[in-house]
């Protein structure tokens, strides 16, 4: 599983990690805010104190108001625990002031004869007493009634409020290092991959810290609170209860480890269920024209069941965890409930039955953050696996930087050379010695089979990847010294897949220059023959293109692209296969848009169709990677080599009532 990972980010801009180094890296995004996390954590502090004491006023309730009122009332200083009870249920009592006869019906079940009556005097003292004390309690009730909603408030409002902020922090670094990522990645990567990354483990690595904060962190204080309180209460029982954590700790130590390494398997398989439907998606079409839903739907369902499997483990190791744990707790409270009621009734340790009381009521309080420090933990282990994929997606490589002193361009005064240039994706070399001479204002076709280096070079232009060795110069100067961003500022591409953007049309040909007017948008898509077709929609300009421009057909789609490029008025252009994927009428319209940009600009243009290039300056015909040919239509005609015979087949194509036969075909594709 950990080899998955690497294949996917081999380029890694640091070593992998323990899983302990990524929950504090994560811990690292809240430093910002860490103010507000204190006060949260005071206010959970508060709140906590406030349960405790909640649960401790029935100590001083029992003690000091109930026990000395019904000892008045009864006119018995009957202390013991059936005595109480008794009392409680009604039975052996008298009326108060009335002289207590002496008999079998005042010994308590274990035959301990019953103390002397009260004197007048006795009982007023405990009246005065309980008058005292009374409202004392009442104002301590009242005060934690109070206190309990607001600090519950604070410190829910606070750590969410944090939280949120850190999300929006992880998923802006986030955004900002897939634009970073040198295009390499993301044609390395699958995109199901990448989105799952993205979507789910940088979520669950998010809940690692919300659980962090609003689990764990709050579970320990209510923990630590509660425990101060029955320390004071009675720390011999105190003691008693401490003998269940080590068990307590052990088994969620276990089960931590046992989740953290199913989670890691779920979320690789999670990362298969999206690629799996990011290649339906993007399929679909292939799918239904070859009827291969049936295959489609058996291939989701063995991703989408492996995933429901290794996340039943999680569950598994989750709730094993979580059961044990109550089940200790609820032995443990049982014992030192029994314990405690031993203690009273034999008088042990000054333990009274209002101490008693207090004692298992606070204890119940804490119980709580022992079942939500269990859940906390364990759901903590299973987010960690998810910090560690979404941390190797922070660690890759970066697209290189721009060397110290790096010189800024302003356009192509002189011209471009390519000297020497040798390229490979890590394998055998796409490009093999590459060299060319452009002037400025020149427009360059490159021609050549499928997979004879076209695209590569262009990429190289933009600088997109670095030769492997030799060099290109813009005006003398090598790309690798010139500032990128004041590079591209210089280029605009038009690609053979013209990419709309979600948005209007005007949207997308302002995407070309951000900033530009209303005025200047008409103009750029007048000159593309945009106009033509935009103002015969009912919205206009204002039109909804779809998702990659999937209402407009692909001559549409490629007009704004080609008036995108005007608008942004570049020294160079790129048209890569630009018109190859075009019907007759829609190349015209779209040629002619091409047209409109040429003058005044460096062009480089790669075509599959001879035809479209027989006016350029100069004319490169690629072969395996090197430079078969170099000059223009008529000097490459003469020469007859693989220009002439490449043309020759495509005319005699193109002639009606001569189809070619599947060699020829296969001998076109240049």
């Amino acid at each position: 599983m950990g080899g998955r990972a690497t294949e996917a980010f081999p380029d890694r801009a640091v070593p992998p990690a323990r899983p302990t180094s990524h929950f504090w890296r994560l811990v690292r995004y809240v430093r910002p805010y860490v103010g507000l996390l204190l006060a949260a954590v005071l206010f959970s502090a508060v709140y906590a104190g406030a349960r405790a004491g909640r649960a401790w006023l029935v100590q001083p309730l029992f003690d000091d108001v109930v026990l000395p009122q019904m000892q008045a009332g009864s006119g018995a200083a009957d202390l013991g625990l059936g005595g109480w009870l008794g009392g409680v249920l009604g039975e052996g009592g008298s009326e108060p002031g009335a002289p207590a006869t002496p008999g079998d019906d005042e010994r308590e079940p274990s035959g301990v004869v019953a103390p002397p009556p009260l004197s007048e005097a006795e009982r007023s003292a405990l009246h005065a007493h309980v008058q005292e004390q009374f409202p004392r309690v009442l104002l301590a009730g009242l005060l934690i009634i109070a206190i309990l909603p607001l600090a519950h408030f604070a410190q829910e409002f606070l750590s969410q409020y944090t939280l949120g902020r850190v999300l929006v922090d992880i998923q802006q670094e986030l955004c900002n290092k897939l634009l970073a990522l040198p295009l390499a990645f993301h044609h390395r990567t699958a995109r199901g991959e990448t989105l799952s990354r993205v979507l789910n483990d940088a979520s669950r690595a998010h809940t690692a810290l919300d659980l962090l904060f609003a689990d764990v962190v709050q579970s320990l204080l209510a923990l630590l609170v509660g425990g101060a309180v029955l320390l004071s209460i009675s720390w011999q029982l105190t003691l008693t209860t401490v003998l269940a954590a080590p068990v307590v700790a052990g088994v969620i130590a276990f089960f931590g480890r046992r989740i953290r390494r199913s989670a890691r398997r779920r979320q690789e398989s999670q990362g298969e269920v999206t690629q799996r439907l990011v290649q339906i998606l993007s399929g679909i079409k292939i799918i239904k024209a070859f009827r291969a839903e049936d295959n489609e739907e058996a291939a989701f369902q063995r991703d989408n069941l492996r995933y429901f499997r290794r996340s039943m483990r999680v569950v598994k190791n989750r709730a094993l965890s979580r059961a044990l744990v109550e089940g200790l707790n609820n032995a443990f409270g049982v014992a030192v409930v029994l314990l405690g009621a031993i203690l009273v009734m034999n008088g042990h340790f000054g333990l009274s039955l209002g101490s008693l009381a207090a004692f298992v009521g606070v204890m119940q309080t804490t119980y709580r953050p022992v079942k939500d420090l269990t859940k906390g933990w364990t759901q903590l282990m299973e987010a960690l696996p998810s910090a560690e994929r979404f941390f190797e997606l922070m660690d890759s490589r970066p697209e290189t930087g721009d060397v110290p002193g790096a010189q800024r361009v302003s356009g192509v005064r002189e011209g471009i050379r390519i000297s020497k240039v040798s390229f490979s994706y890590g394998r055998e070399p796409v490009l093999r010695d590459v060299s060319l001479d452009v002037r400025a204002g020149d427009v360059v076709a490159v021609v050549g089979k499928t997979g004879s280096g076209k695209t590569t070079l262009v990429d190289l232009l933009l600088r997109f990847y670095d030769p492997d060795s030799g060099s290109i110069e813009v005006d003398g100067v090598d790309l690798r010294e010139v500032a990128r961003t004041s590079w591209l500022e210089q280029v605009a591409v038009v690609t053979q897949d013209p990419f709309l953007f979600t948005g209007t049309i005007r949207d997308n040909i302002r995407y070309g220059r951000p900033g530009a007017s209303e005025a200047e948008i008409q103009a750029a898509a007048r000159a593309a023959h945009v106009d033509e077709f935009a103002r015969t929609l009912p919205e206009g300009y204002d039109t909804e293109v779809g998702e990659a421009g999937v209402r407009l057909s692909g001559g549409q789609r490629q007009r704004i692209t080609i008036a995108r490029a005007i608008l942004r008025n570049p020294s160079v252009l790129i048209f890569d296969e630009a018109t190859s994927a075009l019907d007759a009428k829609s190349e015209r319209y779209v040629q002619e848009a091409i047209d409109a940009l040429l003058s005044g600009r460096t062009v480089f243009v790669i075509a599959h169709r001879l035809s479209t290039v027989r006016h350029a300056d100069k004319i490169v015909v690629l072969e395996s990677g090197a430079v078969a040919e170099v000059g223009t239509h008529d000097e490459l005609m003469t020469a007859g080599g693989l220009y002439a015979e490449v043309m020759s087949i495509q005319s005699d194509t193109s002639t009606p009532g001569r189809p070619a036969d599947a060699a020829t075909r296969r001998r076109s594709d240049a």
